[in-house]
């Protein structure tokens, strides 16, 4: 069974080329920490494959010569690895999303520790208004309840401080208070969420409700005002 994991960070920085390489360079290591697999080198996108494999952008995840002379954004809206690792950037009006996305071919081989572990660095580095991480489509197939607010899935960061007392289904609430974020990080499933299985999108969807009723799960726009 193959876990598609789709990783969505909203972060509110001033971006720059140096910044945006950090980035990339450092989704890059959070892809092989929870996949186990190096990949030798990611490209830049092209018209064509035969194009795009002569814009090498890192050779694991050191980047090349080639970042510092690409034009300001023009290039580094995406790079990829093979055909199903791919690391994004999607502009919005008030900061940048950060989408990765790859598949897991091997359920057993994903483990949740590693991957909070991998998140620590954005917390420490980076101003996050939210992170997302959705399995299986669980986002884009609706399977959440409240279409305008943000989707538990997996796991949900949200800016303020929420107790296991106030959400006891929750799995595990991870607090993150540094000096670039105060919030936590709801883990709905101790064990690998499926965004496609009927009893773990029963278990998102209950803690999605009692956020909601607590007045906790902010509304989609209100992120983006």
């Amino acid at each position: 069974m193959d876990l598609l994991i789709k990783l969505d960070i909203e972060l509110h920085e001033e971006m720059s080329i140096p910044l945006l390489i950090d980035i990339f360079s450092r989704m890059i290591l959070t892809c092989e920490s929870i996949t186990h697999e190096k990949e030798a080198a990611w490209y830049l996108t092209a018209d064509t494959l035969e194009e795009a494999l002569q814009k090498k952008a890192f050779n694991e995840y050191a980047p090349t010569d080639l970042l510092e002379t690409i034009p300001y954004f023009d290039c580094m809206e995406s790079i990829w690895a093979n055909e199903t690792k791919a690391l994004k950037i999607k502009y919005t009006s008030s900061g940048l999303i950060y989408n990765l996305e790859f598949i897991i071919e091997e359920i057993n081989h994903v483990n949740k520790n590693s991957i909070i572990d991998a998140l620590d660095y954005y917390f420490d580095t980076y101003k996050i208004v939210c992170m997302r991480i959705d399995t299986n489509g669980y986002r884009y197939n609706r399977k959440n309840v409240f279409p305008d607010r943000l989707p538990v899935g997996w796991m949900l960061y949200l800016n303020q401080i929420i107790t296991q007392e106030q959400v006891p289904m929750a799995a595990q609430l991870i607090t993150i208070e540094n000096e670039k974020n105060k919030g936590t990080l709801i883990i709905s499933k101790e064990g690998v969420f499926d965004g496609s299985n009927k009893d773990d999108i029963k278990k998102s969807n209950e803690i999605e409700i009692q956020l909601t009723a607590l007045g906790l799960l902010p509304l989609i726009r209100e992120i983006y005002n």
